[in-house]
């Protein structure tokens, strides 16, 4: 279903110009998840050498490194959790754990040989486009041990000449590329919601997603703010260690059995030494999970039913004079909020331990929570589970494409890109995870594929259309000529925009309830609006009448054009 367009293409150009004394682009990518990994991947098997992989942690995996919470987990099938073009056969349970999946992304790093080409404990603080040369720049900086930025290391090292510094201790580098893929991906900015007080809490505080693991909460009182997938996860092991749990909730989630279990050795052997039965395998799970999309069209008959049979369970085996139904069950359609599987939330929450909150946070004290009806509960740990800064995607970065405008100020009434991957104004560059591809039914991972497909086509293209010949020798500076400029056509990027939308109007997700799918204006900016099968088609092929050549700035208006430095400098 793969196919390999996109890399077959690009290994072609790639020969070509190289053959033809051409320069094949320097590619940046922001981002060393599995998005980030699985593009570097690809670039590799495609011949590329010239790229470089810029992330702020100090080591890769993305939100599978950064979420160790208790009880961390993945709710895809293991067997649809990682690429098809590197596949990982021997997972050992049906739902993979996160130390697992860090471990695939980490064995990923080292079977394709990318450690030479990442940069970690560096941050982008902003990239520019420069017209007259068609090359990107990239303000990079250290960043320290505690989250922030630190100081530029004079004389660091290049990768392959993309990002070579010889920057001075104190200042930012800045890296030059012809091409920016931002890898960042939708979960990776923890929310903390502006609760009164919070400043005042003497106890240990936290996000899921940076536990602090020194901290024993055996025999503490936790409070918990939130109940979205990452909470139903690390409630139950917290509630089993701590003297009480309350779990503050806006509104409670249709919970559904986790059908895990650890594969036998027998099924391990087969999955793990007959490729066809671990592919036949994969596909069956794609397809089963693919059908159920009609979950989440708007009042369907399949949502209805499903529906029916989530309240008609948890009336049955939850609810309770301790647990009301308006604590356990939703008042919204099933799917406008993300659908979660737990076998041991609700067990949890029967806990006589556990008390679940409705009534909204008012302020927090010292020691502890009080609600807007004057309950104050105590508290010893503040627990916040309350996901991500999901619908404002590259809001943190200021990216500045033609004619100085600001991606920040084209994405001022919500987010979106042309299949997900390209924004008009900003050629040769591209998301992964980006705008309207998250989903609800399916696995990421596939939609990733299906962007790297699309993104290594234009990249091709961009190798094409060069006119930059590389320097014979390292006396010689960089070559002559212009890199080639792909970019998303304005009325393109329009008529997909009306399409998702149009299409985004079929879903549950446009319906009352509130969710990290959609911004402040009730445009959902996160989702994919229809099956993957029509994603897979419309990233089959690159369609050059809307995404395709850019003219550069004539001479006459920009001065001369020439290429960028053909290695990175610091400033």
């Amino acid at each position: 279903m793969a196919l390999d367009i996109g890399r077959r293409e690009l290994r072609r150009d790639v020969a070509a110009a190289r053959r033809r004394g051409r320069s094949t682009p320097r590619v940046v990518i922001v981002g060393a998840g599995l998005s980030g990994l699985g593009f570097a991947i690809q670039l590799i098997r495609s011949g590329v050498r010239d790229f470089t992989i810029v992330e702020q942690s100090d080591g890769v995996g993305g939100t599978w490194r950064d979420n160790t919470y208790p009880g961390s987990g993945c709710d895809v099938p293991s067997h649809l959790y990682s690429f098809s073009f590197a596949p990982k056969s021997d997972w050992t349970r049906r739902f993979a754990e996160q130390p697992e999946i860090l471990d695939y992304a980490e064995w990923c790093v080292e079977r394709f040989r990318i450690g030479p080409h990442l940069r970690l404990g560096t941050t982008v603080l902003g990239a520019e486009f420069d017209e007259p040369s068609g090359v990107w720049n990239l303000t990079v900086a250290p960043r320290d041990p505690d989250g922030g930025v630190g100081a530029a290391t004079a004389g660091e090292p290049g990768v392959n000449g993309v990002d070579g510094a010889t920057g001075e201790p104190g200042g930012t580098g800045v890296i030059h590329a012809d091409t920016v893929i931002f890898a960042c991906g939708q979960l990776n900015r923890p929310f903390i919601p502006d609760v009164p007080g919070l400043d005042r809490f003497a106890g240990p505080a936290w996000h899921s997603a940076r536990w602090d693991h020194r901290s024993d909460l055996a025999g503490r009182r936790v409070a918990v703010v939130g109940s979205g997938a990452s909470a139903i996860q690390f409630v139950p092991p917290v509630a089993a260690r701590a003297a009480s749990v309350t779990i503050y909730q806006r509104s409670p989630n249709y919970v559904g059995p986790k059908k895990d279990r650890p594969y036998s050795a027998r099924t391990r052997w087969m999955l793990e030494r007959v490729p066809a039965v671990e592919r036949a395998y994969r596909w069956w799970i794609y397809w089963i999970l693919e059908s159920r999309w009609l979950w989440f069209r708007k009042d369907s008959w399949a949502g209805r039913q499903l529906g029916r049979l989530f309240i008609k369970g948890i009336r049955a085996d939850v609810v309770s004079e301790r647990l009301p139904e308006e604590s356990v069950v939703p008042d919204y359609p099933v799917g406008c909020k993300r659908i979660l599987i737990s076998n041991d939330w609700y067990p949890a929450l029967m806990r006589s331990t556990v008390e679940v909150v409705d009534r909204p946070i008012d302020h927090i004290e010292s020691d502890a929570v009080v609600t807007v009806d004057g309950q104050r509960r105590p508290a010893d740990v503040l627990i916040f589970g309350t996901g991500f800064v999901t619908t404002e995607f590259l809001s943190h970065i200021p990216v500045t494409g033609e004619g100085g405008r600001r991606l920040s100020d084209q994405w001022a009434r919500g987010a979106h890109a042309y299949r997900g991957v390209a924004v008009a104004g900003f050629p040769n560059l591209y998301l992964l995870y980006g705008p309207n591809t998250n989903l609800g039914h399916n696995s990421i991972l596939f939609m990733v594929e299906r962007q790297i497909n699309l993104i290594l086509q234009a990249v091709a293209l961009q190798t094409r259309t060069s006119t930059r010949t590389t320097a014979r020798t390292p006396a010689a500076g960089p070559g002559t000529g212009m890199t080639g400029r792909v970019g998303v056509t304005p009325e393109a990027y329009r008529r997909d925009d009306e399409r998702t939308q149009e299409l985004m109007a079929a879903t549950t997700w446009v319906t009352g309830c509130t969710s990290w799918y959609k911004s402040g204006s009730g445009r959902v900016t996160n989702n994919w609006p229809t099956w993957t099968v029509r994603y897979w088609f419309d990233t089959l092929r690159l369609r050059r009448s809307e995404l395709g050549p850019v003219s550069p700035p004539t001479a006459a208006t920009t001065g001369s054009a020439t290429a960028g430095p053909a290695t990175a400098t610091a400033r």
